[in-house]
């Protein structure tokens, strides 16, 4: 809706496709089998008004006709086609959840503003919050704090990571004594 009223003014208002140059190929191994088919989007340098997001940016088709040029290129000069790619300032650009970090999100939140520092918290940003100023409380904890448990010893048991630890620890020691255990090895005792 608008597109090409768009386009003219320069500003990409309201939701639209981003169209971007690329190329493609289609490759057939020459001893036969399944074709390949390969693309890559062309990038540029980045327009002033995202260079400090990243130094480049794709080559963005700003309209219809820059859109049906780069399609047809049996029709375009090159020269012309090659005008197409260039830096573009049709963008416009907001902060958005960090629910956008996940790639299974799909919801609308993934593109909607926020103002930054009123986000939500989410579960997970919760949780690293609730790890982060634990790890602040013990660091700041002073000389009479309770010191890690020491590395556990062959033979004795704890729970967890250090439970495995412990495990392959005694199995080690055994192997010292004569006793030549492999971990892919059953042994039976009596």
């Amino acid at each position: 809706e608008g597109g090409e009223a768009e386009a003219d003014c320069g500003a990409w208002q309201g939701r639209r496709l981003l169209t971007m140059a690329g190329i493609f190929d289609r490759w057939t191994p020459p001893e036969g089998g399944e074709p390949l088919y390969t693309y890559t989007v062309i990038t540029v340098d980045a327009a002033p008004a995202t260079a400090w997001i990243h130094y480049r940016m794709p080559a963005i088709l700003n309209g219809e006709e820059a859109v049906r040029d780069w399609l047809e290129y049996g029709r375009v000069p090159l020269d012309k086609a090659v005008e197409l790619i260039r830096p573009q300032e049709c963008l416009t650009f907001h902060p958005v959840s960090t629910a956008v970090n996940n790639s299974r999100n799909k919801a609308p939140e993934c593109v909607e503003p926020i103002v930054l520092g009123q986000e939500k918290p989410t579960a997970s940003s919760k949780m690293m919050s609730a790890w982060l100023q634990k790890g602040k409380a013990t660091k700041q904890e002073g000389p009479d704090e309770k010191k890690p448990s020491p590395t556990p010893k062959p033979g004795k048991l704890s729970s967890g990571s250090a439970g495995l630890m412990s495990s392959w620890l005694k199995r080690g020691a055994e192997d010292k004594g004569g006793n030549n255990t492999s971990p892919n090895k059953k042994t039976k005792t009596t």
